[in-house]
This record gives C-alpha cells, structure tokens and sequence, in this order.
C-alpha cells in the first residue's frame, strides 16, 4: 500500500439529527429541550473537532436524517455546518441508509456546498488527492429505498490501486437481532473485496469486527432511548494514516447521555433511606458522566421490607421526591423512567413447612444465633458457601449465595430470599 503522505479522517454513522425521542416523560418540557437539540449538539461537536484536528475528510455512514421527512431546520443547520467545513478544505461523503433512502432525498430544494459527495444505489469510487497526489480511494453505496434486501457488500467492486482504500457501507453484517436486518452481510463478504478500511453503520453500539483489515462500527453519535445499545457515551472513530500504519481511536461526541442506574433496596429501612440511596447512586452516575447531561432510568431491585411494600405499586411519589432531590443536588440529571422489581421481605416465619431442605437450614442458622462461639469460628458467607450448598442445589434454587452483610441478619435475609418463590408456587 503507497502512503504518499500523513492524512486523517472522521467516521461517524446513524446520526439521526431529526430524532423525535420518544421517551416516556413527554410531558416534561425541560427534558423535551434537552433532547431536542441533542443530536444537532453532537454533530456540531464534530465539526468543531473534524476542524481542530484539521482531518482532510468526514465520512457520514448512513442515517444521517432520522425519517423522510428531513425537516427544514435541519438541513440547514447541516448545510452551514457543510459551508465552514468547506471554508477549511474538508470534504464530506455520505451514503444514505434505511431511515434515509435515495428515494427520499430531494424533499428540500437545497443548494448544497461543492464539499459534499453523495453516493448512488450502486457503488462508486471517488479518488481522493492533495496538490494532484492521489493518496487513497473512497468507494460507497447508498441505499435506493427504506428496506434494502440486497447484500449490497458483494456489489462492491475489488479494492482499486495500490494507495489506501476505504469502503463506506450501511448494512447488518453478521446479521445482529438488534437492529432491522437490511442489506445483510457476512464479515467474508468485506474481506475478500480487499479494502483497508469498512466505514460501516447501522448499528448503534460501537463494535470493532476485524482488527486487519479494519471493519468498524463507530456507533451513533448521540444516544436516543434506553435500549442498551444506546446507552453511555456516543461519538465517532478518529482515523490517522501514514507509512507506518492505520491508528484509529474513539471520539466522545455526546453532550446527553442515556443511562441506567440500578439500586439495591435491601436493608432500607425507611423511605428516607431509600431516597438517599437512590440519590447516592445518582450523584455517582452523574460523577462519571463527567458532568454531561444524563437521562436516566432508576431500577430498584432487592428486597424490600414488608413496611415499605406499598411504595413498589405506587412510584410516583418517590419519583417525584428524587426529582426534587435532583434539583436541591445541582445535578443535570432527568430521571425518565422509575421502575421496580422487587423481592417482598418477609421473616423466616412460615418457611419452616416449605419443604425438610428449608427447615434444615433454618435450624442451622438458630443454631448459629444461639451460639456466638460456632459463629466465631468460620464466616457466615463461607459456611453457606461449602456446608450449605448442597442443600441449595438440591432445593433448585437459582439465586446466587451472596449475603448483604457478613452476620447472622444477613444470612436470615438470605434465606428469606432464596426460598421466597418455592413459598409463592
């Protein structure tokens, strides 16, 4: 491969910049701002940095609009991002994918700036060169309409000269079950055509599927619900070539981040404890945000005492007192979502008669009560742990052995938990 000189480049995919997050907290207007100009935020950080970095091209892999409708406002606010990256030579080529066909591109009259390369249904390759030196082949295809049956990477034609080249593709390839399964490939497919570089999207999270040659997803650029795959920072892969090789590097664009935080309840036991609990665990999620916008989903799980039973069929109490919480902390955090899923504490009372594997247990463990001696001698995890397990086994549970504390409550509320469903059969 002939390296002329030092070049760079941003990939980036599914930017999705007229996103209408739908969340469940659509009437929380502060939030619906928030959200509203998140994707837009993301991409002009882009720019911002394509142009600190002074990179010499953007590769934009599919989904670059979030429907056909493609609104006004924001194709021009792309456009002047377009126009001030021309003003700095850096070219930009987009291949449309499933949320934006070919057959949807023309709802806008727009003139577009010269920096701007849009590839058609079938693949075409462009040379790229400075001062009349090419260095590298860019090689693209953009999907016709909304659900492309075609493996579209087989249509790619064999990597051209001997200078670096890149393939930019919108597809499923290895056929993932999180996202719609549209021009679906296999990793053989991308190999055998010989390029150096996969600019891949479609699939939100970023994934790095073949180290040589390079097949990248970079992920979106910005989060846009709590599905996994769009959770914790967002951003685009930094590519830099030379002589010596290919390094390429994540680039956190997102200033708004989806998130989940989970909170263990038991041992509360008060709902002011619990309040404070969740919000320590919020105030933690908002520290390694680094101090970007969160958006968050709260999951209680555990057990909760009989006492406090109620506040899992009603959250919107709780709900409402974290988010004052929130706003007493100074935090740039939105709870979008509260949910439960909770044990229902209850005594060793009423177990005995479960099954002999209970009332064993339960005898060891008032023997254990009854005798600070035997307790002195051997952990209480470590005892459940060896003495204990084949018991466990034999009763089919499949919680794991794990106390709250290392003491008799402890291994009490064990019990209690692990035998808490054969109780409900």
């Amino acid at each position: 491969m002939r390296v002329p000189f030092h070049f760079s480049f941003i990939h980036a995919a599914d930017l999705h910049l007229d996103s209408p997050f739908r969340i469940h907290e659509a009437g929380n207007d502060a939030l619906r701002k928030v959200l509203l100009d998140a994707s837009a935020k993301a991409f002009s950080r882009l720019c911002e940095v394509a142009i600190e970095r002074k990179v010499d091209f953007i590769i934009l892999a599919g989904d670059i609009f979030d429907g056909p409708e493609r609104g006004v406002r924001t194709q021009l606010m792309l456009r002047r991002h377009l126009m001030d990256l021309q003003e700095q030579g850096i070219s930009v080529y987009i291949a449309f994918g499933n949320h934006d066909p070919l057959e949807s591109s023309e709802s806008l009259s727009i003139d577009w700036p010269k920096n701007l390369f849009t590839f058609p249904s079938f693949p075409e390759r462009l040379p790229m060169e400075r001062h009349g030196v090419k260095y590298a082949e860019i090689t693209g295809v953009s999907y016709e309409t909304r659900e492309e049956p075609r493996n579209l990477a087989q249509l790619f034609p064999d990597a051209g000269e001997d200078v670096f080249n890149i393939a930019v593709l919108h597809a499923n390839v290895g056929q993932s079950r999180e996202h719609g399964n549209y021009a679906p490939a296999a990793l053989a497919d991308l190999k055998a055509k010989g390029y150096h570089y996969w600019a891949l999207g479609h699939i939100h999270k970023r994934e790095i599927l073949c180290e040589d040659p390079l097949v990248i997803y970079p992920g979106n650029i910005q989060g846009l619900h709590m599905k996994p795959s769009e959770r914790g920072l967002k951003g685009a892969e930094f590519v830099e070539v030379d002589e010596t090789g290919v390094r390429h590097s994540f680039m956190p664009l997102s200033e708004t981040i989806f998130n989940k935080v989970t909170v263990d309840v038991s041992g509360f036991q008060n709902v002011s404890a619990m309040i404070e609990g969740c919000l320590e665990s919020i105030r933690h999620a908002a520290t390694a945000a680094g101090g970007k916008t969160l958006v968050l989903s709260v999951d209680l799980v555990g057990t909760l005492e009989e006492k406090l039973w109620e506040l899992a069929k009603d959250l919107e109490p709780l709900h409402d007192e974290l988010r004052m919480g929130i706003g007493n902390l100074q935090l740039s955090v939105f709870i979008e979502h509260l949910d439960a899923h909770v044990l229902r504490g209850q005594g060793l009372e009423g177990l005995a008669g479960l099954s002999d594997v209970v009332s064993e247990l339960i005898d060891v463990i008032a023997q254990w009560r009854k005798s600070p001696v035997l307790l002195a001698e051997f952990p209480v995890e470590a005892e459940l742990r060896s003495v204990l397990v084949s018991s466990i086994k034999r009763a089919a549970i499949g919680y794991s052995l794990r106390l709250q504390q290392d003491d008799i409550d402890g291994a009490e509320h064990l019990l209690a938990e692990l035998f808490r469903e054969v109780g409900e059969k």
